[in-house]
């Protein structure tokens, strides 16, 4: 029997994944988990330094295929939960674009949002029975009122700076991309059919979110000027071009464009959020902050489903004119009373963190695990195929246009240091009670290993 005490927990989009994320680090470090966490690119090319290592993938798409299959080579094992599960495409679709057979094969266990994750993810036709841990997840974790004020200080800034404001998350990265033919092709590249089928799916979707962003493209000055004493802070989806929206409002001083740190801050600050499609507006729910859908244009083939039914729903300029004088008249924080929908969806709202469930499982699963711990002949492979993995991917990385840019990197992935790292655990510290023993260290580049 061997033991599997490394966990690499890999980040993609910093501002969305990386304070559950160390939620989640300390919680397996507390457990005896050397836990390793940073740049999902980093984690990659790290992955060849360590033996008996647990991978914890966000997501199980065709561009993961070489990756597992150089995690599997290298003797690792894989448990996942998609992060775009929750607020997904009808199931056809996900399917088709969210999940590859190839990737999702290699995969020991599944972890949920909820029971609707759960039968979406048995229904899959290359599921292979696979255990599904119905668990919930860490970013929902730090929304409940045990965790959220874990956002409090920068939640104190954001309102010291703007005062009232509204708060509005856009989710066009398909037609704002940071890189443009990025936001245009990968959805098309993503496929686990021949790149020649047709999709029509994919090419109503995008002329759909093109017709929306031109909508809140019109949207944000009139909100502007009815509302001149309140200000409006747009928050750009994480793979958005935020360039855009700031030339867009240059001239608009009460409409101001950022994207810096996690949105839950920016939401627990603001009378009411603004949004279409997006799981700020679940994350909304959560924090009993109103939540307002703008809906111009409907598809009901397209639009997500989840984040429409939680919202307070304006087709019109007007009618959302009328709910931002409702909301700010009562002027106060009134529950949104969805927690029995959100429930199918979510689970661990409260009881046992979702964190905990899952350090849990993996703790029991891989303290003795049967998998035996590969030799170094038996790993050749997989350290060779992941070098020239990653001389490539740092090749890549010199093309402004490539997906795998430097700049798109550190778009999604700022920079950060341990002292950042120990203030937020501090955080967890004071809040949990627990963590107190927690080392942090810089292995390299953008990854950290916690342990204790």
């Amino acid at each position: 029997m061997s033991s599997f005490n490394t966990l690499l927990i890999p980040v993609e989009s910093q501002v969305r994944e990386l304070d559950g994320k160390i939620l989640l680090a300390c919680a397996a470090a507390e457990k005896g988990f050397n836990t390793v966490i940073g740049s999902r690119a980093y984690i990659h090319y790290y992955s060849s330094k360590v033996c008996n290592a647990v991978y914890l993938a966000k997501s199980m798409r065709r561009f993961s295929d070489k990756m597992f299959k150089i995690l599997n080579g290298l003797g690792h094992r894989i448990v996942a939960w998609d992060e775009e599960s929750l607020v997904r495409l009808p199931d056809e679709q996900y399917y088709m674009h969210r999940l590859s057979p190839i990737a999702f094969n290699y995969i020991d266990h599944l972890f949920a949002w909820g029971n609707s994750g759960t039968q979406v993810f048995r229904h899959y036709p290359a599921y292979n029975n696979q255990p599904v841990h119905t668990v919930g997840n860490p970013r929902i974790d730090i929304l409940r009122p045990e965790l959220r004020n874990y956002f409090l200080p920068e939640t104190n800034n954001i309102i010291e700076q703007y005062g009232d404001y509204i708060l509005i998350n856009t989710n066009f990265g398909q037609v704002n991309h940071f890189i443009p033919s990025v936001g245009s092709n990968e959805a098309n590249r993503d496929k686990n059919f021949s790149a020649s089928s047709n999709d029509n799916f994919i090419s109503d979707r995008f002329k759909h979110k093109q017709m929306l962003f031109n909508e809140f493209k019109k949207l944000m000055p009139l909100l502007a000027e009815t509302f001149p004493s309140l200000n409006f802070v747009v928050r750009p989806h994480p793979s958005e071009n935020v360039k855009t929206w700031q030339q867009l409002f240059a001239s608009n001083g009460n409409i101001h464009v950022a994207n810096n740190g996690n949105v839950v801050a920016w939401i627990m600050g603001s009378k009411a959020l603004i949004s279409n499609g997006c799981t700020t507006s679940i994350e909304a729910t959560v924090l009993d902050k109103p939540t307002l859908g703008y809906y111009p244009v409907t598809n009901d083939q397209i639009d997500d489903a989840l984040p429409k039914s939680l919202c307070d729903i304006a087709n019109t300029n007007q009618q959302l004119i009328e709910k931002i004088e409702s909301v700010l008249s009562i002027n106060t924080i009134s529950s949104s009373n969805n927690y029995d929908l959100l429930s199918e969806h979510i689970n661990s709202l409260s009881g046992d963190f979702a964190t905990d469930k899952i350090i849990a499982t993996l703790s029991h699963e891989y303290t003795n695990s049967p998998y035996h711990q590969k030799n170094t002949l038996s790993r050749l492979p997989g350290l060779l195929h992941n070098n020239a993995r990653t001389l490539v991917k740092h090749i890549k990385r010199k093309q402004s246009s490539h997906r795998n840019s430097a700049a798109y990197h550190k778009h999604r992935f700022p920079l950060i240091d341990v002292d950042y790292l120990h203030t937020r655990v501090e955080r967890f510290q004071h809040l949990t009670g627990r963590f107190n023993k927690i080392n942090i260290s810089r292995l390299s580049n953008d990854i950290f290993q916690f342990n204790c």
